[in-house]
């Protein structure tokens, strides 16, 4: 028997940064001397001061994002020769359900202010807003990516995060109900948990 589902699949051809319902960006781009600095001071205050992150962790179609300081690459030896970098380099990877356009959208609409402090450190940034200069920055330092797996393509986060919850509920709905005899006690105890539960589903 066949799945009617149509295939979430890419094309052949198509972007790999693209994997059923979730999309995948890595950007990289040149920081200005002395910034980096400044920027351990931005990702540390993001890290403990968690009213910063209220705004960021309200787009609940991202899967993940994170910002690196990258300062040189290691040395694997013959042929790879030594490298010094001219500059230090903020590196950026995301994953998110929706597209790319909309992804930049929100970034350029909720959290601008989050958005310039990470990226003015770079050469050339010009501002979350307007969002179209802000899209032709990222897409200039955009990677491209060969490989991208999720582990749930069918799945957006909200589906996620429900299923998660409806497991720990039901948990603890068998250990409630693991004494129970009486059908009609079971039955309005199952009542009971499936209306706690039926946002969730």
């Amino acid at each position: 028997m066949t799945s009617s589902r149509p295939s979430l699949d890419p094309p052949p051809g198509a972007s790999r940064a693209i994997d059923g319902r979730a999309t995948a960006i890595t950007a990289l781009t040149p920081m200005k001397p002395g910034w980096s600095t400044v920027e351990r001071v931005v990702f540390f205050l993001a890290e403990h001061v968690k009213i910063l992150n209220k705004a960021l962790g309200e787009l609940s179609f991202i899967h993940y994002a994170r910002w690196t300081i990258i300062t040189g690459f290691p040395n694997n030896g013959p042929p790879q020769q030594d490298e010094k970098l001219h500059y230090d380099y903020l590196f950026f990877e995301t994953n998110f359900n929706g597209t790319w356009d909309e992804y930049i959208d929100a970034f350029s609409e909720v959290v601008p202010q989050r958005m310039q402090a990470v990226w003015g450190s770079s050469f050339g940034f010009p501002g979350p807003r307007p969002v179209g200069p802000f899209k032709d920055y990222i897409h200039a330092n955009d990677l491209p990516i060969a490989h991208y797996y999720g582990a749930y393509p069918d799945a957006t986060t909200k589906m996620v995060v429900s299923a998660l919850s409806v497991r720990d509920r039901f948990e603890a709905f068998q250990a409630e109900v693991a004494g129970i005899e009486d059908a009609d006690e079971f039955r309005a105890a199952y009542n009971t948990f499936l209306t706690d539960v039926q946002h969730e589903l």
